[in-house]
């Protein structure tokens, strides 16, 4: 019988772990995450989350068309999805809309994606966006076709659906890798457990540089080196009253990238209205053991998962601020931020993600870093993890989730060379 030891209860590692249980039901499958299921630090865990194709990489339009068509035809992730379309607003300059269209109308899934001018928004959804900030030249497309994901509870009962299956959850901090000559044979937990398996896959998203780095810090061949790198994003929510509900219930998803303006918003769950800085940052710090500079997240959890925004710095609060008053202007009175946190995320250099072997150690997988685009394959990505893993993933996608391809920066303004320790903190402490 297999054995597999995930690490990981995110997107990927969840996924990973239902896939491969329905397909090989004999097979011993482990799923490790630092807490309880869902880990509420995880970026997995959240409100809700932007299910689209959109895309001008035709690659991720593609997967996210069959993504979506999961979301709305089985019965088991329907249950949490909303067909609430997106608008996607970019700048004059800007050829994503343009890109986006070209590949739907290749992809035969145009029907439904529209463009029109800023003139034409106020005359849309209800008059809601007629106060967004706008430039004559700037570009809007409605895609029909796109929706939201409760985040939380599409992940968690995931978990619950993995377990039923007989999936082993082991709810453990992993502090290492076990590594003898250059094999992965299991994990340690903080708690001194050792878990062993034939099989591990890591799928461990900003944690995953420093995770290897403590693993084997001596062993420069198998660290990651510049192909993750763990950055975060600042969340908002705000609680709505039943007048405030009735007001945004209808409103779409909205990615907005125009004019200083690089955030997101969604429609209301649960009478919470959430709104995302896209304008990403990373805390790197020395790692004594290797010697290498790695961007961590926080280790104290009190920012990384939904808290009172008093912990949040006032740069980011500002950052915030821009983009709800960018989306709706006088519209957005009255809206009082309820809650916030920061997202971390495993980020590429090249947008694509990671699901390979790691070449230089044995047993050892990575299904990771999902570049804040990950969330939305829910449905489907494990279902590649296990073609991976079963050696039968298609060569396109071999070459361009490998661990030793060539990484090509992915120009995006959401990046900036930006670190935590430069952020203005005013009224909030730094962990």
């Amino acid at each position: 019988m297999s054995s597999y030891i995930i690490v990981g209860a995110g997107v990927f590692g969840v996924s990973n772990a239902y896939h491969l249980k329905r397909q090989i039901p004999s097979a011993s499958v482990t799923l490790i995450d630092r807490t309880d299921p869902p880990c509420p630090i995880a970026a997995s865990h959240d409100i809700n989350k932007i299910v689209r194709a959109d895309y001008e990489d035709i690659f991720y339009c593609s997967l996210g068309l069959e993504t979506l068509h999961a979301w709305k035809t089985d019965p088991f992730f329907n249950q949490w999805f909303h067909p609430a379309g997106l608008l996607t607003v970019t700048d004059g300059k800007s050829r994503l809309i343009e890109k986006i269209l070209e590949n739907l109308e290749k992809l035969d899934a145009k029907s439904g994606a529209d463009s029109f001018t800023p003139r034409e928004i106020s005359a849309k959804f209800d008059g809601i966006f007629s106060d967004m900030r706008l430039r004559p030249d700037d570009k809007l497309l409605f895609n029909h076709s796109a929706g939201i994901a409760e985040a939380e509870k599409a992940l968690s009962a995931t978990i619950q659906a993995c377990m039923h299956l007989g999936v082993r959850y082991v709810a453990a901090p992993v502090s290492r890798l076990i590594i003898n000559d250059k094999v992965c044979e299991g994990v340690q937990t903080d708690d001194g457990r050792t878990l062993s398996a034939e099989n591990i896959i890591l799928s461990t998203g900003a944690a995953t540089a420093k995770l290897i780095a403590d693993s084997a810090p001596q062993q420069a061949e198998l660290q990651v080196g510049p192909r993750i790198t763990a950055r975060a994003v600042c969340c908002a929510a705000v609680q709505l009253d039943e007048q405030q509900v009735r007001k945004f219930k209808k409103v779409p998803a909205v990615a907005h990238h125009a004019g200083g303006t690089q955030g997101e918003t969604m429609p209301p769950v649960d009478g919470l209205l959430k709104f995302i800085s896209d304008i990403s940052f990373q805390n790197t710090a020395f790692h004594p053991e290797s010697g290498q500079q790695i961007s961590v997240p926080f280790t104290d959890q009190r920012k990384s998962q939904w808290t009172s925004p008093e912990y949040i710095p006032s740069e980011l609060k500002e950052d915030l601020d821009n983009v709800i008053k960018s989306l709706y202007g006088k519209k957005a009175s009255g809206l009082k931020t309820t809650t916030m946190r920061l997202c971390w995320d495993g980020i590429t250099p090249d947008n694509n993600w990671f699901i390979c072997p790691h070449p230089r150690c044995a047993n050892l997988f990575v299904a990771t870093a999902g570049s804040f685009h990950g969330w939305k394959f829910l449905p489907i990505v494990g279902r590649y993890v296990v073609q991976m893993l079963q050696g039968t993933l298609g060569e396109d996608m071999v070459q361009r989730w490998s661990w030793d391809r060539p990484l090509h920066s992915y120009p995006d303004p959401d990046r900036p060379n930006r670190e935590w320790q430069d952020i203005k903190i005013e009224g909030a402490s730094k962990l």
